[in-house]
């Protein structure tokens, strides 16, 4: 009886060795390819000057698609595709809501907006290196930011290629927004002046 017991007990412990040694390289895998997908995204995006891009946004239920230039940091010009001729302009200190149709202009400063840390590049950098990703899916990663307002804002990139791929929010009716971008092209040389806030005299 007592040479079965002890038989058992090997297996047993044998089988808990092996397990042990599977988790381990499965965890250590899993770092190491996390590094390296860090490590992309930080190479790709601190070598990232100017951006352009197709995008989808939804806020509640309402969708709506354009086309967005990005030059760090902080310019964007977002132009939608709809009836109201809408446009999206960020100069570094504001971000203008333009509606050409009924020729007016929206205000607001870019510090009360999540275009403050998302067109900040290093701000993005530093959230990467300094926090770990809130959730690693098979073709997309996401991080997450919570500023002192506990406003909180994700950030996503692509697992397989490591480019921004867009970003979550919730604006400031408590609806959830989505940003999706596709077709990024980037680095190609976009003037200062393209991100000009025009007068509503001149729409």
């Amino acid at each position: 009886m007592l040479v079965k017991e002890k038989f058992y007990r090997v297996v047993l412990l044998k089988k808990i060795i092996f397990f042990f040694k599977i988790t381990t390289i499965y965890l250590f895998g899993v770092t190491v390819s996390y590094a390296d997908l860090q490590k992309n995204i930080i190479n790709k995006l601190a070598l990232t000057k100017t951006m352009s891009f197709n995008f989808q946004q939804k806020v509640a239920m309402k969708k709506e698609e354009g086309i967005c230039f990005i030059k760090y940091p902080l310019l964007m010009k977002c132009k939608y595709k709809n009836a109201k001729g809408k446009i999206l302009i960020s100069n570094g200190k504001t971000i203008a809501i333009i509606k050409k149709k009924y020729k007016k202009i929206y205000l607001y400063p870019i510090k009360s907006t999540p275009l403050f840390i998302i067109l900040n590049k290093n701000k993005v950098l530093k959230l990467i290196k300094n926090t770990q990703p809130t959730k690693i899916g098979s073709d997309t990663i996401e991080f997450e930011f919570i500023d002192k307002k506990m406003n909180k804002l994700v950030i996503l990139f692509d697992s397989e290629n490591s480019e921004l791929k867009g970003w979550k929010t919730v604006d400031a009716y408590s609806n959830n927004v989505s940003f999706i971008i596709s077709n990024n092209k980037k680095n190609n040389q976009i003037v200062d002046s393209f991100f000009t806030i025009p007068k509503e005299d001149d729409l």
